[in-house]
């Protein structure tokens, strides 16, 4: 099959044989008469695919013929076996399908009354016969900064957690839960920096790094990843800390958020008593 330009250059960037799955859904949607249309979506969607992005589609079904789909399940995609098949939680007919090559495609089933109040806003058509379309709403491109109420959230959390490490993981040896600890804190220097960038471009969730810039990046790539062993995880947890307690309050107060100090000094002092600061 031959794709409009939109549509061929949207999924240029996806890996090898998603051309081929997708002639497959267009071949059999365009022959169901219960669907009107159907959209790329996700990162695809919003022109900013690469390769490893997956299929992310939007199908759009006449208001009258829902019901009888979403009870259809996974039989719909019938036609795409071997497939497996998961159904979203919460979202009625809407799966994720894997083929049995590890491709990817995350399919959202809409009402398509549902099209004129759709959170799914970036979306390129692929065909749309619908009678009396509803425009799909414009996209919201309004450029925030970063958010001080996210930030100091985060960094909240942070202090609240400095008082529980020396209890929750020294003390019961249990340094499993310490890998976890550290993990977290690496999460919210993440969520520090990716906050502090803002703006940023359209993005998908999975492009991870692509948010932070070099220096951010090298910061966390240099922070250690700890065995389950105390001097691993002390240590590690140490690390990050310093880091949190450095770059991150500086993130937050550059923002013009409050850092919490008096609760980081309170965690700190619990540190103290086990010899760890």
């Amino acid at each position: 099959m031959t794709f409009a330009p939109a549509v061929g250059d949207a999924i240029a960037p996806l890996p090898g044989g998603y051309a081929d799955v997708l002639d497959r859904v267009v071949t059999a949607l365009e022959a169901d008469p219960r669907v009107v249309a159907l959209w790329l979506s996700g990162s695809i969607g919003r022109g900013v695919a690469d390769a490893g992005s997956d299929l992310d589609l939007i199908v759009t079904v006449a208001d009258r013929e829902a019901d009888d789909v979403v009870a259809a399940g996974a039989a719909t995609w019938a036609f795409l076996a071997p497939v497996v098949s998961l159904e979203m939680r919460g979202l009625p007919g809407s799966f994720a399908l894997t083929t049995p090559e590890g491709l990817r495609v995350d399919v959202v089933l809409e009402r398509e009354l549902e099209v004129a109040e759709t959170p799914y806003r970036h979306r390129v058509p692929v065909f749309d016969r619908r009678r009396t379309p509803t425009p799909v709403p414009a996209a919201d491109e309004e450029h925030r900064g970063p958010q001080v109420a996210t930030m100091e959230a985060v960094a909240t959390e942070f202090a609240r957690q400095l008082a529980i490490f020396p209890d929750a993981v020294v003390a019961r040896g249990d340094w499993l839960l310490g890998q976890e600890a550290v993990h977290n804190y690496r999460t919210f220097l993440y969520q520090l920096y990716v906050e502090s960038n803002q703006p940023l471009p359209p993005m998908g969730v999975k492009q991870w790094s692509a948010k932070l810039t070099a220096a951010q990046r090298d910061r966390l790539a240099a922070l250690p990843s700890p065995a389950a062993e105390k001097t691993s995880v002390i240590d590690a947890m140490r690390q990050v800390t310093r880091v949190l307690r450095t770059e991150g309050r500086a993130l937050v107060e550059g923002a013009g958020g409050a850092w919490p100090q008096a609760a980081v000094d309170a965690g700190l002092a619990r540190w103290r008593a086990w010899g760890l600061d």
